[in-house]
C-alpha cells in the first residue's frame, strides 16, 4: 500500500476516533450529574446503577419494544441497535488496513474486545454512558463486520500497486 494512501487512511481513522470519543465520552450527561447530587449512596452506588453484566437483557427489551412497534421508544430502540453496530464497523475497516498486525481475526477480536470493555467501563466510571455488555456484544459485530471490508481493502490496494 502507498505511503499516500496509508496516510489518507491514517488521516480518516484520526477523525473517525475523535468523532468516536466525543459521542463516547464528551457529550455530557446532566442526569447523571443531577443524580449524583440527589443519591444518598453516593459516587458507586450511582455507578452500579449504570452497569448492566447481564448478556442480552439490553438488546432483548428493544428487540421486544421493536416488536411491539412502541412509536418513539421503537425508534429509540432502532437507533440503539443499529447505531452500536454501525459506529464500529469503520473500526473493522481500519484497523486492518493500517496495521498489519490486526489482519488476523483473533487478535483484531481481542484488542477490540478489550478496548471496547476500557470504554464502557470508562462510560460509568466517568458518568458519560453506561457499561453494558450488551453494547460490548454490539460493538463487536459492528467491528467484525467491517473486518473483511478492511481486508479486501488491503487485497485491492495491494493489487492496484502491484499492476503500477
Amino acid at each position: 500500500m502507498s505511503r499516500g494512501v496509508k496516510a489518507a487512511a491514517g488521516l480518516l481513522f484520526a477523525i473517525y476516533a475523535a468523532a468516536m470519543l466525543y459521542l463516547l465520552f464528551f457529550r455530557l450527561r446532566n442526569d447523571a450529574l443531577f443524580e449524583l447530587a440527589l443519591s444518598e449512596g453516593g459516587y458507586w452506588e450511582l455507578v452500579r446503577g449504570f452497569v448492566n453484566l447481564t448478556p442480552f437483557d439490553t438488546i432483548g427489551r428493544f428487540l421486544y419494544v421493536l416488536r411491539t412497534r412502541e412509536g418513539y421508544f421503537a425508534a429509540h430502540a432502532f437507533i440503539n441497535l443499529a447505531g452500536n453496530v454501525a459506529l464500529f464497523v469503520p473500526l473493522g475497516v481500519f484497523l486492518p488496513l493500517l496495521f498489519r498486525k490486526m489482519r488476523s481475526f483473533w487478535r483484531f477480536f481481542l484488542l477490540c474486545a478489550l478496548a471496547i470493555a476500557l470504554i464502557e467501563a470508562s462510560q460509568a466510571l466517568l458518568l458519560r454512558g453506561s457499561a453494558d455488555v450488551d453494547d460490548l456484544i454490539l460493538n463487536l459485530a459492528g467491528a467484525s463486520i467491517g473486518f473483511p471490508f478492511g481486508l479486501l481493502a488491503v487485497k485491492l490496494l495491494d493489487k492496484g500497486e502491484k499492476k503500477t
